[in-house]
């Protein structure tokens, strides 16, 4: 191989550009999406838990949750709602992550969250409760970890037995 060739030292110089982006940016495009599913899968289960130290350690120290209706919530705030919530042994729900894309040490994800479960009514009926939830949030990677600083929930919408009860759009 003759290294003093134009073509082997674009070949070359392409090489180490592609491998330095990797190494600045940690992890490969195609990397990126499991490592931010993997911590919503681990907010997942700490919200499950009601663990609220296990929530904050993902959480970035400025995190807020923005909703439908722009109201603003601190992770404390958010936390504290999490906790207050009863256990369900019926609920699955699911986050997708359907769009992720970096820009050095942040991340913008746009996610689909989907919750079933049942609840009895007033008259003792089981209902079937659908609730999806498109947000847009914003990831930081400060040190060796991904943090979730940011989450606007974009819309939201609630069903009961198949029937939508509620729909609201962020303005």
């Amino acid at each position: 191989m003759d290294l003093q060739s134009a073509p082997t030292r674009r070949l070359a110089t392409t090489a180490l550009a592609a491998i330095s982006a990797l190494i600045l940016c940690g992890f490969a495009p195609d990397d990126l999406k499991p490592a931010l599913q993997a911590r919503y899968d681990t907010m997942k289960a700490a919200m499950a838990a009601h663990d609220g130290s296990a929530i904050a350690a993902i959480l970035a120290p400025d995190f807020t949750s923005v909703d439908t209706s722009g109201q603003t919530d601190t992770a404390a705030q958010m936390i504290d709602g999490v906790n207050r919530l009863k256990s369900d042994p019926n609920k699955k729900s699911k986050t997708t992550l359907e769009t992720v894309s970096r820009q050095g040490d942040t991340a913008l994800v746009r996610q689909r969250y989907d919750m079933r479960t049942t609840k009895a009514g007033s008259d003792g009926v089981q209902h079937q409760i659908e609730l999806v939830a498109l947000s847009t949030d914003t990831c930081v990677k400060p040190q060796a970890v991904w943090l979730m600083q940011r989450t606007v929930t974009n819309e939201l919408s609630y069903f009961v037995d198949g029937a939508m009860v509620a729909h609201k759009v962020r303005p």
